[in-house]
């Protein structure tokens, strides 16, 4: 098991992002059998943590995958049209 951390922040400092509405975007994006065992958000008032544990021997890899099911969370959902990864 590895634990992957992404970090994203907002364009502009006035939208607010429920952590479970995040969660909830990038869970549903991580495919069956992917290896994400547990995701957890921690949003402050200029970003939010992201943090994985997907199992993998790999932590490169652990990063990829994040980082790609991020990356499509922001392209395709509209609360966060106004985020992108730091």
């Amino acid at each position: 098991m590895v634990a992957a951390h992404l970090r994203i922040a907002p364009l502009t400092s006035t939208v607010v992002l429920d952590p479970a509405v995040l969660r909830d975007l990038i869970n549903a994006r991580a495919p069956a059998g992917s290896g994400v065992e547990h995701i957890r958000v921690r949003a402050g008032p200029d970003s939010a943590d992201i943090l994985a544990f997907i199992d993998s021997d790999d932590p490169a890899a652990a990063f990829d995958l994040l980082h790609r099911l991020v990356s499509s969370a922001i392209r395709e959902s509209e609360p966060l049209r106004l985020w992108r990864i730091v």
